[in-house]
C-alpha cells in the first residue's frame, strides 16, 4: 500500500503548514509531499533506533547477531547467532 500511495502522488504537491502551532515556520506557506513523507521517515527511523537500543539493553544482541538468529547463519568464533533463552 505505501509502495503504491508513494508511486501515485505528486510529491511537489503543496501541503500547507498550520500557522497557529508554534514551533512550525512563518516564512514557508507549505512543505511538499516529499518533503513530508521524507520527514515522517527519518522520525520513524530515529524512534525505531530508540526502540533497539531499549531492546538490546534487555536481550543483549546486536544487530549481526539477531542477523544470523533469524537467517540461519553458522556460528563462528566472532559471531554467535542469537536465540532466545
Amino acid at each position: 500500500e505505501t509502495i503504491r500511495l508513494v508511486e501515485t502522488t505528486d510529491l511537489g504537491a503543496a501541503v500547507p503548514i498550520p500557522q497557529h502551532v508554534p514551533w512550525f515556520p512563518k516564512d514557508v506557506p507549505a512543505w511538499s509531499v516529499r518533503w513530508v513523507m521524507f520527514h515522517m521517515i527519518e522520525g520513524l527511523a530515529r524512534h525505531a533506533g530508540q526502540g533497539d537500543i531499549i531492546r538490546e539493553s534487555i536481550d543483549g544482541a546486536t544487530l549481526y547477531e539477531l542477523l544470523a538468529g533469524l537467517e540461519g547463519w553458522p556460528e563462528t568464533e566472532w559471531l554467535k547467532p542469537f536465540s532466545p533463552a
